[in-house]
């Protein structure tokens, strides 16, 4: 898995659309992402605790299966019901 740092300074090339995600959003990774603490699998549910650039990048905060926040794409992120 390829390990993503988020650099603000760098413009985002993804051209897909994806339903934009606010602060305090509920949503589950629709696939695997690698963070410092280890890998989240697909389903993970977690809390939006910020927005980088209108929705180009979502920092994430997880509890379950560890704690962990991460900066997770947009493509990797779907909504979900409280």
């Amino acid at each position: 898995m390829r390990h993503f740092t988020w650099n603000p300074q760098k413009r985002s090339t993804h051209t897909g659309t994806h339903e934009p995600s606010e602060e305090l959003t509920r949503v589950a990774l629709s696939k695997p992402v690698e963070t410092e603490d280890g890998v989240l699998p697909a389903g993970s549910m977690g809390t939006v605790v910020g927005v980088y650039r209108c929705g180009a990048a979502y920092e994430v905060e997880f509890a379950k299966p560890f704690h962990t926040v991460a900066t997770v794409m947009p493509d990797a992120i779907r909504h979900t019901r409280a």
